[in-house]
């Protein structure tokens, strides 16, 4: 099933011309079919800049970033099978399709996750980045869930730049976009599986994670 068109809704300057228009990284994960990439700081940021990402919304995704991967390390430190690097790179790329989204309309999760597999052909970061709003199938408790939990989760506790409960983000969210009644309903569904994500998390995680931030890397308490 295909879920975004990617070549006939991506922006002009995205689009292969004769290899050309590829970054780096995406050169490299076509010659490299067999290997899912992990992009540096530098990569993602590199694509904010391919796809016009503006400045508040690469403020915002270097918060979630921040978040996400204090979880991971989290998870690391209890022996869990969890990749820092992998859900950082998520982090800075949940809302790569953003900025576009807000100008051109479409969905911004969708679009995103395209952009996200053609440049790095790495499934697990575009998965998480697709799904990063909601996650819409059994909610699993396993390592391999993880990274959308936790993109799913750091989004939910950021709010522009800086960290908030799920009750305030979840107010925020509706006042600026709870036009009508189903509207509001998919937030507080969503706000709803944040709460499960953030009770799951934190048994796991063995924290109160409503009472942490991150901290120099780690999760520390407010």
């Amino acid at each position: 099933m295909v879920l975004f068109d990617s070549e006939k809704h991506l922006c002009p300057f995205s689009r292969d011309q004769g290899g050309d228009a590829l970054l780096p990284l995406a050169r490299a994960a076509r010659a490299n079919p067999e290997l899912a990439l992990i992009p540096r700081d530098e990569d993602c940021k590199a694509l904010w800049d391919r796809y016009s990402m503006l400045a508040h919304i690469r403020d915002h995704s270097a918060k979630v970033a921040e978040m996400a991967e204090a979880l991971a390390r989290r998870a690391v430190d209890l022996g869990m099978k969890v990749n820092v690097e992998a859900v950082r790179a998520a982090g800075l790329l949940h809302d790569l399709g953003k900025t576009w989204s807000i100008s051109k309309g479409g969905h911004h999760a969708q679009l995103g996750a395209a952009w996200v597999m053609r440049e790095t052909r790495n499934a697990p970061i575009a998965r998480a980045v697709l799904f990063h709003v909601f996650w819409p199938f059994p909610e699993k408790d396993d390592e391999t869930h993880f990274m959308i939990a936790a993109v799913i989760y750091a989004d939910k506790r950021t709010l522009h730049d800086g960290f908030v409960s799920l009750e305030d983000r979840h107010a925020d969210l509706l006042e600026r976009y709870g036009v009508n009644g189903a509207v509001r309903g998919r937030i507080l569904t969503a706000h709803m599986q944040g709460r499960r994500i953030e009770e799951k998390l934190s048994r796991r995680l063995g924290l109160r994670l409503d009472d942490y931030i991150p901290g120099q890397g780690r999760l520390v308490r407010r």
